[in-house]
């Protein structure tokens, strides 16, 4: 199915993104404690935006491939180590957990936007001037990223469930 694939580039195109942030804050915090620790390292004020930058990014980029891979918005509550669930009971906790992650998915989507549009467009950054929307909008484009990848996930367990043991 189309959708899958499109599922499978997209959480590839997060994951090299998530590297390439992860790398651009290590970079920024050496040059920050380098800059702080040895006389011939300039201190610039740059970094310190990269790294707030990059961090937040990749908080809501780490979060969104969790939604992926159902690691994120999970608890088990119910494992016991000598009791099985009923599928029925397991069928209702799986209904729950979605519900639950629409209902956050369109708050991150809808306030999310109204955030991005009513605060963080009138804002720029005092050391790069960069406007603040590119930091505020990983809010909803998270929201957006959830809901692909719970539609996904919806799709292989109820709909489809032979793609989701490696199937068409």
């Amino acid at each position: 199915m189309a959708y899958f694939r499109f599922c499978e580039k997209y959480a590839k195109f997060l994951l090299r993104t998530l590297f390439v942030l992860g790398f651009s804050l290590l970079f920024a915090v050496t040059l920050q404690v380098a800059g702080r620790y040895v006389p011939f390292v300039p201190r610039y004020l740059w970094p310190l935006e990269l790294t707030n930058f990059s961090l937040i990014w990749m908080i809501f980029i780490g979060s969104i491939l969790g939604v992926r891979e159902g690691r994120h918005f999970n608890v088990d509550i119910f494992s016991f180590v000598n009791v099985r669930l009923s599928p029925t009971f397991n069928f209702f906790l799986r209904l729950v957990y979605y519900f639950v992650l629409l209902v956050v998915t369109w708050i991150f989507i809808y306030y999310g936007y109204q955030y991005f549009i009513n605060w963080g467009l009138i804002q720029s950054s005092d050391i790069t001037g960069i406007n603040l929307g590119w930091l505020y909008a990983s809010v909803p484009i998270s929201g957006v990223s959830w809901l692909i990848f719970l539609v996904e996930s919806i799709l292989k367990e109820f709909i489809k469930p032979e793609t989701a043991k490696g199937g068409a």
